[in-house]
């Protein structure tokens, strides 16, 4: 069995629609037949997992988990990543960061991202690709942020 499919195998229906829905595309198309073969396996179609995804029961759960906003997926994936992206913050967490990299100093953060889904929880250096509104409002706060400092 691939990698691939024992991945899949973990997913209930509802992450694995999720799981078709956002990262099927972000696969190689070799990788991508095999997934929608499993698809197929598990009987869902585009209707299906439409249906899965709008009744997700998971939505109601009160747990103490960590769970993907968008998939309610307790599946994720956490990297410990040097923080880079320290300049423009606001924050002693960011004053230290910025001169801990001045002195040579590394600062490490989570970045912590659904497996299931692909929706970044946490992303310490904004590597992300956004949407062209919240690169207009990063823009003009960076603006403010450089006026104020001068």
């Amino acid at each position: 069995m691939s990698r691939v499919k024992n991945f899949l195998t973990e997913l209930d229906d509802y992450e694995l629609a999720y799981f078709a829905k956002f990262k099927l595309l972000t696969y190689m198309k070799e990788t991508q037949s095999e997934i929608k073969e499993y698809l197929i396996e598990r009987n869902l179609n585009e209707s299906k997992i439409d249906r899965l995804i709008s009744k997700n029961p998971k939505s109601k759960l009160n747990d103490d988990r960590v769970r993907c906003p968008r998939c309610y997926s307790d599946k994720l994936l956490k990297n410990k990543v040097e923080w880079t992206n320290t300049g423009g913050g606001i924050g002693i967490g960011d004053e230290v960061a910025t001169w801990d990299g001045i002195g040579g100093r590394a600062t490490y953060k989570y970045e912590v991202i659904c497996n299931v889904c692909g929706n970044w929880l946490e992303d310490p250096n904004q590597e992300k690709p956004l949407p062209t509104s919240k690169k207009i409002f990063h823009g003009i706060w960076d603006f403010v942020i450089g006026v104020l400092r001068d």
